[in-house]
């Protein structure tokens, strides 16, 4: 019983923490968006992090190489997460973005709604900024 409760909290806490997303068609007037209180446009420094603002990443994850700062960094931050979902997930960044696990699982299905081409647009932004970290400057795998 304990560990059900602790888990409701836990999810909970995740849950009010990382809005974004989009309210349901029939809805859209009742629930007040929670990305509001991410800057849309100061809120980044390099243009790529526009898309992270948008969906509402920053209310739990910095993206430090776009200039992406969370108020709350609860998560880690996103410049890692092409090499760390590898060895934290055991599976490759698209996999994990179509399928994911453990707290996002919940807010990608819950809070954060991506498109095909949205994931695929923060597949190959967290890709750039892992090789451009690394000083890889020619991955042609695009």
């Amino acid at each position: 019983m304990a560990t059900r409760l602790l888990a409701a909290a836990t999810a909970a806490l995740f849950l009010s923490a990382c809005g974004g997303g989009d309210a349901p068609p029939d809805q859209a007037g009742s629930q007040p968006d929670a990305r509001a209180s991410v800057p849309a446009g100061p809120g980044f420094t390099d243009p790529r992090g526009e898309i992270f603002v948008v969906k509402g990443c920053p209310q739990c994850h910095s993206i430090s190489a776009l200039g992406v700062k969370s108020p709350a960094e609860v998560g880690p931050d996103l410049t890692l997460a092409y090499e760390d979902v590898q060895t934290r997930f055991n599976m490759e960044l698209d996999d994990f973005l179509e399928n994911p696990t453990g707290t996002m699982a919940v807010v990608l299905s819950a809070q954060i709604q991506l498109s095909p081409a949205e994931r695929d647009s923060i597949h190959d932004i967290l890709e750039d900024i892992h090789h451009e970290a690394v000083g890889d400057h020619d991955n042609d795998d695009d």
